[in-house]
């Protein structure tokens, strides 16, 4: 079965109004993820995998790669009954890395949530 291409400027539903698809292409998010303090997934788009590289530190690759690693930025929160911050560390085309750390700027393991944002390559 083949597929065609389908080309619009603006997006409407019949009842919440309209949205530039330049708005759909360049303000969402390029991956996300959720997983738990031993890096395993629960849920996630364009995150091909994991890993968990020592106390609060986690890789994560994506499944399709982003045109600059240098412009890698997102948004992240560790999820436990105490406020953690999570801060990416390094950035590249194929994922990033990540510390989740206590208000004593310790690394601690946590779950945790994040989104990127970019150009895909």
């Amino acid at each position: 079965m083949a597929f065609g291409t389908l080309k619009a400027d603006t997006l409407t539903h019949s009842t919440a109004g309209s949205v530039d698809t330049n708005y759909v292409v360049n303000g969402s998010a390029r991956s996300w993820i959720r997983m738990n303090s031993a890096a395993t997934i629960s849920d996630s788009l364009n995150i091909s995998s994991t890993s968990d590289d020592g106390t609060g530190d986690y890789s994560v690759t994506f499944t399709n790669n982003v045109a600059n690693g240098n412009n890698i930025s997102g948004a992240a929160n560790a999820f436990t009954s105490l406020s953690y911050l999570a801060t990416y560390h390094t950035g590249s085309t194929s994922g990033y890395n990540i510390d989740i750390h206590n208000h004593s700027d310790s690394n601690v393991d946590s779950g945790s949530s994040h989104q990127t944002f970019g150009e895909l390559a």
